[in-house]
């Protein structure tokens, strides 16, 4: 905490009671303005206790923030990373399948030509006389 007198030099004690405590800015906090109203009150007990107990207070709004910031990214992140772990897991299972689906059809491709070569080749043998003609001459002696 710093001590912070305004104007001249002081020539007496009780100018040194003023003190100006500084926090961090929080949206929606009270502006400089008005902390100068409570904090620039004639220091007695009860308003350095109430000082000290805004200041202890900001500082746990403040930890609290930064503890739920944490926890926020940290969540986050962590869903991310899931998330991206999941999609590289489909894509290469996605990967897989593509790959037995092209050998599949690859196999099926040269099946349908092996189907058609032999259709082509029982055709033929089956249209093909394999047995000369035979003539039977009829004499009879």
């Amino acid at each position: 905490m710093a001590d912070l007198v305004r104007g001249e030099a002081s020539e007496s004690d009780e100018e040194h009671d003023k003190q100006e405590i500084f926090a961090a800015e929080v949206s929606g906090e009270a502006t400089e303005e008005e902390d100068e109203d409570i904090y620039e009150q004639p220091g007695n007990a009860s308003v350095t206790a109430s000082i000290y107990r805004n200041n202890l207070l900001q500082r746990k709004l403040i930890e609290s923030n930064i503890a739920i910031w944490r926890s926020l990214t940290a969540f986050t992140r962590s869903f991310v990373v899931n998330a991206s772990k999941q999609l590289l897991t489909t894509d290469q299972m996605l990967i897989k399948s593509q790959v037995s689906l092209q050998s599949a059809h690859t196999a099926l491709q040269q099946a349908q030509r092996n189907t058609a070569q032999l259709q082509s080749r029982t055709a033929s043998a089956l249209t093909s006389s394999f047995l000369p003609a035979i003539q039977i001459n009829n004499q009879s002696t």
